[in-house]
């Protein structure tokens, strides 16, 4: 054997483990860079989850509370309209905005009744 052949013996294996450990590593470290960013966006995902949940509850809220004034305010306007024995155009087109903002909303059938009597009243010429 000549010694190109004995240092073809011993670095060709050297060389193919080493390039197998380098190729190993690499691999490895992008597994490792995977899992990282998974982890990364697993925890935006979750983030924003609890802004979706934070935005539904507030929204909820604001459409109970609107709901809650709508439904007040129309009878609180159909007790004074009926004292008052009729109802102004104007007045009865506010009171018509605000049951169809309530019935939008999901409002029941009990201000559905009470629109239903506010309708029934005289509509006040002039005014």
């Amino acid at each position: 054997m000549n010694n190109v052949e004995i240092v073809l013996q011993i670095i060709l294996p050297l060389v193919t483990t080493v390039g197998t450990c380098v190729i190993g590593y690499c691999f490895s470290k992008l597994k490792q860079r995977d899992k990282e960013e998974a982890k990364r966006i697993e925890e935006r995902a979750k983030e924003e989850k609890e802004r979706i949940a934070v935005a539904n509850a507030r929204s909820e809220a604001l459409r109970a509370g609107l709901l809650a004034l709508c439904r007040d305010r129309i009878l609180q306007g159909y007790r004074y309209y009926k004292r008052n024995g009729c109802i102004s155009a104007q007045d009865h087109e506010t009171m018509s905005k605000l049951y169809n903002v309530y019935h939008a909303l999901g409002g029941n059938g009990t201000i559905t009744n009470v629109w239903e009597k506010i309708q029934e009243l005289p509509i006040k010429e002039g005014d």
